[in-house]
């Protein structure tokens, strides 16, 4: 529940972008890094696949696994 600037996920038919005011969209995810951006903040983090719902400026990610992307 965060406000965010884009995110950039691993769609089941390839990497897409999300920015404010994106058309609505429904998608499948496959595992993956999943990008989110806050100002000039950038936080990675790995998913196992899951569904990305894009609607009236709010993006919901439900995904089978959710972790920090390991640094180094």
């Amino acid at each position: 529940d965060k406000e965010i600037t884009s995110i950039v996920a691993p769609g089941g038919a390839g990497y897409l972008g999300v920015l404010a005011h994106h058309a609505p969209l429904l998608t499948t995810l496959r595992e993956g890094r999943l990008t989110i951006r806050q100002g000039e903040t950038t936080t990675e983090y790995h998913i196992a696949g899951g569904f990305l719902e894009v609607r009236d400026n709010v993006a919901t990610l439900l995904a089978e696994s959710f972790e920090p992307e390991q640094q180094g």
